[in-house]
């Protein structure tokens, strides 16, 4: 944040906007005066001058730029630095006061000599040179100070720092925020800084078809409360970082701002879209805030437990093909009575969502808290209010039964893993679904003449199941055989090609043909048994595998 005496904003039409700066490299004045500060910084540092020195530098800016800009900038430059007395052989405060108190015992000095005659006692006292007592007796004051340590950043990243700084600053006259953010995970970031900021938020699905960009969360902003304003508004203010850091996001609030005839409240927004040059790099503004590694660094990756790592395992080696359905960790929040649940994972297919949230430890209030949030889902599903399909996994372990309660369908035990049958009988509950209402609203239309059908190729141009691909044309095309689930081959072109295959004895031979006519690779073994061949195979090498007609062929 900046001091509000240094905020700078634009306003029109009963909105507010801060005075971003531009980050055009070359070009952009902004940046030119980024880059001029931090060399007198980096220059003040190397060649140990003061910052009066300094100062003098920052203050012959302030009539060619910005002055609330030139301020701003030097302000956050200042928490970069270190400034200090540099001479160690006795406390300033300590020559002062000798000096003071002989002063006072010899009368006020109002000659050049009679000054010099009390610095000189004080030199002797102090085993100084009067030349050192004259350096030490100011020494501390600000002017004086000496630039010990600057920690430089470069122009860029100073104006990234400075375009949140000033967003920071804006939030510290809000009386109301609303915010979106892109992500289950990022959701989860976030809400986990508002508890730990102390805020007072409430989320909200803004209508019931379940969709993310719908989400809304709502905090009180510092000016709306009586008490503890500073403190709060310093809170919210901590927060903005945590929520332009995901991919997507917006943000809404209302301004207190003083005119002449009072205060008056304008609306802020901001979001991704239009900050995209003036917010892009919010790791590099993190970076250069000093916020912690902890609580910077990308846990991405990071599981809350080794149950949620082995059953994501598990659940890929059952759902590996393209069109099958897809696991996704931490989703966008479930709204439970204003508060957030983010469950574990989102199973998606086809536009269909199944969430699964695994409770596999507990204590007694987080418990409760889970139980009052998952009966909140549940009860609103029944009531029609939602269509969320939620499964939950309960250690068995744990004193569950008031989860069990919840719902019958819904809610399975474990003891040492989570099990994949009860997920695999919903998801192919659904699936069953799908196929069935993909049939009746789909219809298949193919280029006249196509011998060789490929069923991805139809699941893909028509976003439908393999299974309902199947099915459609095998009433439209009756004729036309299934080879290995991925093919269908018209009966013309397998009658040719049995005639090819006639008195071929080696495997090796058969495929060849198999390849001139297009049939693909994956599918040779079982276009030779469905047109009545056996492969046996007198070893490992294919060129001594041989065919076999079966009898009843």
């Amino acid at each position: 944040m900046l001091p509000l005496d240094l905020l700078r904003t634009k306003i029109g039409q009963g909105k507010i906007t801060p005075l971003f700066c531009s980050l055009g490299f070359g070009n952009s004045s902004d940046y030119e005066l980024a880059n001029k500060l931090i060399t007198h910084f980096e220059n003040t540092h190397k060649n140990c001058k003061t910052k009066g020195s300094l100062l003098e530098k920052i203050n012959s800016l302030e009539s060619e730029y910005d002055y609330k800009l030139v301020r701003g900038l030097f302000t956050l430059l200042e928490r970069r630095s270190i400034f200090e007395s540099t001479f160690a052989k006795i406390d300033p405060v300590l020559i002062r006061q000798k000096l003071f108190e002989e002063s006072a015992t010899k009368g006020l000095a109002l000659s050049d000599s009679q000054r010099q005659e009390i610095i000189q006692l004080i030199a002797n006292q102090t085993s100084l040179s009067v030349h050192d007592v004259e350096t030490i007796m100011w020494n501390d004051r600000e002017d004086n100070l000496m630039l010990t340590k600057f920690d430089s950043i470069n122009p860029e990243n100073l104006l990234l720092w400075y375009n949140l700084s000033l967003a920071q600053t804006l939030l510290f006259r809000c009386t109301t925020l609303e915010f979106y953010v892109e992500g289950g995970l990022y959701w989860k970031h976030v809400l986990r800084n508002v508890k730990r900021f102390g805020l007072m938020y409430h989320l909200e699905q803004q209508n019931s078809n379940n969709n993310s960009d719908s989400i809304t969360c709502t905090l009180e902003g510092p000016l709306s409360l009586f008490k503890m304003t500073d403190r709060y508004g310093t809170s919210m203010a901590k927060l903005l970082p945590w929520i332009i850091k995901a991919p997507a996001w917006r943000i809404s609030g209302s301004i207190v701002r003083k005119n002449d005839d009072g205060q008056k409240i304008y609306q802020f927004i901001m979001s991704n879209k239009d900050t995209a040059g003036i917010l892009q790099s919010v790791s590099k503004i993190l970076h250069s805030e000093n916020y912690s590694h902890a609580e910077n660094q990308d846990d991405t990756n990071n599981y809350d437990s080794s149950l949620e790592t082995k059953f994501e395992k598990l659940f890929q080696q059952y759902f590996d093909k393209k069109d099958d359905w897809k696991i996704s960790r931490e989703p966008n929040p479930l709204i439970a009575n204003g508060k957030a649940m983010i469950p574990d994972f989102l199973f998606e297919r086809f536009g269909r969502k199944v969430y699964f949230e695994i409770v596999g430890f507990w204590t007694k209030e987080y418990l409760e808290r889970k139980t009052t949030k998952l009966k909140a889902i549940f009860d609103k599903n029944q009531n029609k209010e939602q269509d969320v399909d939620l499964l939950v996994g309960v250690n068995a372990e744990l004193a569950c039964s008031q989860l069990e309660s919840i719902s019958n369908d819904h809610v399975f035990t474990f003891k040492k893993e989570v099990p994949i049958k009860p997920i695999l009988q919903h998801l192919r509950k659904i699936d069953n679904e799908i196929v069935e209402r993909k049939i009746k609203t789909t219809k298949i239309q193919l280029d006249k003449g196509m011998e060789i059908i490929s069923i991805e190729s139809i699941t893909s141009k028509y976003n439908i199941p393999a299974e309902t691909a199947l099915r459609i044309l095998s009433v439209d095309y009756p004729d036309h055989m299934v080879v290995n689930n991925l093919y269908m081959i018209s009966k013309e072109k397998t009658d040719r090609i049995r005639n090819n295959l006639s008195g071929t004895l080696k495997f090796t031979e058969a495929c060849k043909i198999l390849d001139t006519n297009k049939v693909p690779e994956s599918c040779h073994a079982d276009f030779l048994s469905k047109i009545g061949y056996d492969v046996i195979w007198n070893d490992l090498d294919p060129n001594n595998a041989i065919l076999h007609l079966k009898q009843s062929y």
